[in-house]
C-alpha cells in the first residue's frame, strides 16, 4: 500500500507552473491529508499516476486516444495494490496502454505535473475526480496494440503536434515543461499562460 505521507513530502518541494496547477496542488494536498486512502479508487474521488512519455531526446510524446472520452491524453490510470509508489502506476500504465516500456530519465521519480480533472459519469461510477500525479519518462520503441479496452491506440506526437491535437490546457502545459527539461531549460510561469 503506498502511504500518502510519502506522496506529500514528494510534492513538499513541488512549484506550481500556473494557477490552475497550483490550485491542483493544493487540492491534492488535501485531499492526501484528510482520505483515509486516497489512492483507492473506490473512493469517489482518488489518485492517479500518469507518465508524460517522451523519446529520448525530447522530440516527440507518445500519447494514447481514449476510447471514451474520445481524446488524446498521456497514459496513466488507477494506482492497482501492488503499485508501491505513483512513479510505479504511471510507469505501468504506460506499458500496459502503449505496449512500450518506458524507462526513468536524469528528471528521476520527481513530480513533473499535478493536475485535477473531473472524470464524467460512466455505467455505475458517479462524476467523480481524478487527482492526476504526472512523471517525466523516456521511450524509444513504437507503440504495440494497447493491452487495455479503454484505449483505442497509441502514437507519437510532436509537442506542435499534439497541440493540432487538441490535447487539453494541462497536458499542454505538461508537454511544454518537457520539452523544457530535454532542453536544459528552466520553465517560467509567464511562459505557460
Amino acid at each position: 500500500m503506498i502511504a500518502a505521507d510519502v506522496l506529500l513530502a514528494e510534492l513538499s518541494a513541488f512549484v506550481p507552473a500556473d494557477a490552475r496547477e497550483a490550485d491542483s496542488l493544493e487540492r491534492t494536498r488535501h485531499l492526501l491529508s484528510a482520505s483515509k486512502d486516497p489512492f483507492a479508487r473506490e473512493n469517489i474521488d482518488h489518485v492517479t499516476g500518469s507518465a508524460i512519455v517522451a523519446r529520448p531526446d525530447g522530440s516527440a510524446f507518445l500519447l494514447v486516444h481514449h476510447r471514451r472520452l474520445d481524446r488524446w491524453l498521456q497514459p496513466g490510470g488507477h494506482v492497482e495494490p501492488g503499485d508501491r509508489s505513483v512513479f510505479e502506476t504511471a510507469r505501468r500504465e504506460a506499458r500496459e496502454e502503449t505496449g512500450v516500456a518506458a524507462r526513468e530519465t536524469r528528471f528521476g521519480r520527481r513530480v513533473l505535473d499535478v493536475d485535477t480533472h473531473p472524470i464524467p459519469p460512466h455505467k455505475d461510477r458517479p462524476a467523480h475526480v481524478h487527482y492526476d500525479i504526472r512523471y517525466l519518462l523516456t521511450a524509444s520503441g513504437d507503440p504495440v496494440t494497447p493491452q487495455k479496452a479503454e484505449v483505442r491506440g497509441a502514437a507519437w506526437f510532436t509537442l506542435e503536434e499534439a497541440l493540432s491535437a487538441g490535447v487539453d490546457d494541462s497536458l499542454a502545459r505538461a508537454l511544454v515543461k518537457a520539452r523544457r527539461f530535454f532542453r536544459g531549460e528552466t520553465v517560467a510561469v509567464s511562459d505557460l499562460t
